[in-house]
């Protein structure tokens, strides 16, 4: 049986880490729409993505490649923070 719970506490605290903040933080989540209240970069969220993939692949061991980037793409769209576009994506007037 997994413990998605668990899995996704540790992968909250660290994205939130990484914005300079701490999980839990109720002052923010609290708020609508909280994830939209930090920003990362591309890099930044590539980095994170890295890392749980690492850290998932440690916990569950027989999940798919598969498996893994659709649960950490589930995760990043719930709950990532917006990611800053590069200058190159936005469109000029």
């Amino acid at each position: 049986m997994f413990d998605y719970d668990k899995a996704c506490e540790a992968c909250l605290k660290e994205m939130f880490k990484r914005v300079g903040e701490k999980y839990p933080n109720k002052k923010l989540t609290d708020q609508k729409e909280w994830y939209c209240k930090r920003t990362w970069s591309e890099e930044e969220e590539e980095d994170f993505r890295v890392w749980m993939r690492k850290y998932l692949k440690k916990k569950y061991p027989n999940w798919t490649k598969h498996t893994l980037d659709k649960e950490i793409g589930m995760f990043l769209l719930m709950w990532g923070w917006k990611t800053q576009l590069k200058e190159k994506y936005l469109v000029k007037n």
